[in-house]
């Protein structure tokens, strides 16, 4: 696997010269949810670009914890202090979180497919029998356990997750430096982790071509 320069973190990333496309296609139905639900899991049709950025951080393997005093956090500070730039620095809760690769990439999406979604039940992953009981998810009836335990031996709780089929690809406009184009076109062609969004299984595949290409 080649290796991928990542110099261009040491980069002011408000000196934008270059510009791309960002081709996002879905490889599987995607549940895309970016709020905390109760017993439905409601996607969006489009991308979030917190989870267009998570992807993009996959490809190069900087997928670390960003929570205060965490590695990110740290390395995210770091760069941002070398590169003498104004990035930033997230916060301790989920919903403050701010990808290190943002800054150097801003999305605007240009191209949309036509979607349709539909609805799966799934159950919450926990075994019946603990006190992991959210305080949300709703009490099965113990007979109804005991006369079906292969439906409720492990997890009890349905939930509605919702899933979104999109005919097509996402296509974004991208503003960026020359090395950091350069950097996500090579990380895309060979991630260092899977390419997602949403749920871990909404797979996808993702390329990057500078316009004058």
């Amino acid at each position: 696997m080649p290796a991928i320069d990542l110099s261009f973190l040491l980069e002011d990333p408000s000196n934008t010269e270059a510009t791309g496309t960002l081709t996002v296609d879905p490889l599987a139905p995607l549940s895309m949810n970016t709020s905390v639900p109760g017993k439905h899991f409601q996607t969006e049709t489009t991308p979030p670009k917190r989870q267009l950025y998570g992807m993009i951080e996959n490809a190069f393997g900087l997928h670390f914890g960003w929570s205060k005093g965490a590695f990110g956090y740290k390395l995210k500070q770091v760069l941002a202090d070398e590169a003498e730039a104004d990035v930033t620095i997230s916060g301790t809760r989920s919903r403050d979180y701010q990808p290190l690769l943002a800054p150097y990439y801003e999305l605007e999406l240009a191209k949309a497919p036509d979607t349709e979604t539909y609805d799966d039940t799934q159950w919450l992953h926990k075994w019946r029998d603990t006190a992991q009981v959210r305080a949300s998810a709703s009490n099965q009836d113990w007979r109804g356990v005991q006369d079906k335990p292969g439906n409720y031996g492990y997890g009890k709780t349905p939930v509605q997750r919702e899933y979104v089929v999109a005919d097509g690809p996402w296509i974004y406009d991208v503003c960026t430096t020359e090395s950091a184009g350069s950097a996500l076109r090579a990380a895309l062609k060979a991630p260092r982790g899977p390419l997602y969004l949403g749920t871990s299984d909404g797979w996808v595949d993702a390329r990057f071509r500078f316009t004058s290409e």
